[in-house]
């Protein structure tokens, strides 16, 4: 029975300073199609593995972070890379981050770009099997406005042989989107905000 009310009272201690905590306010935008864009299959599943490293679990009772609406964030991120362009051809997404951060009072943005998307197929005829070529490049830039860090990270994959499910495009976006997920640091970095 102490052993229960031992941990009733460092449950009601934890679920306290979580209440009394400012939560982290989160803009996770929809991936941006900078070319081709894949079918809606495929960018459901890539959406869905991006919410996946942004949870926070029992965030709902916690209350440790406020995610910003996507809908909201994206048309802020196209009025202000809009603005950016209109002044600077040569500047880059990476840079709307910060005045973004800003503009919607959030600590971290988490900003996908898928930049190339492309898968062929070439039939032979009856000589030999259709030859696939494949190839994607991702992009995932992170700016944590609490320490100013601003993260920017490339993968690319490409596939030429014959017609394998493992060489289409589809799959290598899943690929790179993970790598690009792991080498940002971003399930640790969401991770953190419980600590």
């Amino acid at each position: 029975m102490k052993k229960f009310l031992l941990l009733v009272l460092i449950m009601l201690t934890a679920i306290a300073t979580a209440e009394a905590a400012t939560p982290v306010r989160i803009v996770r935008l929809p991936i941006i199609f900078q070319k081709n864009s894949p079918d809606l299959e495929t960018c459901a599943e890539l959406e869905i593995k991006i919410a996946r490293a942004v949870h926070i679990p029992m965030n709902k009772t916690l209350q440790l972070a406020d995610y910003v609406p996507t809908e909201t964030s994206a048309k802020t991120l196209n009025n202000i890379w809009q603005k950016m362009r209109s002044q600077n051809k040569k500047a880059k997404l990476v840079d709307a981050m910060r005045p973004l951060a800003e503009k919607l009072d959030a600590d971290i943005i988490v900003c996908p770009v898928l930049k190339s998307y492309n898968q062929h197929v070439t039939d032979f005829f009856d000589w030999n099997d259709p030859i696939l070529n494949s190839n994607v490049r991702f992009e995932m830039i992170i700016y944590d406005r609490r320490t100013d860090e601003l993260i920017d990270k490339k993968a690319s994959q490409f596939y030429r042989g014959d017609y394998s499910t493992t060489g289409t495009a589809a799959f290598l976006a899943k690929i790179c989107l993970d790598k690009v997920i792991d080498d940002s640091g971003l399930r640790q970095r969401i991770l953190a905000i419980r600590n």
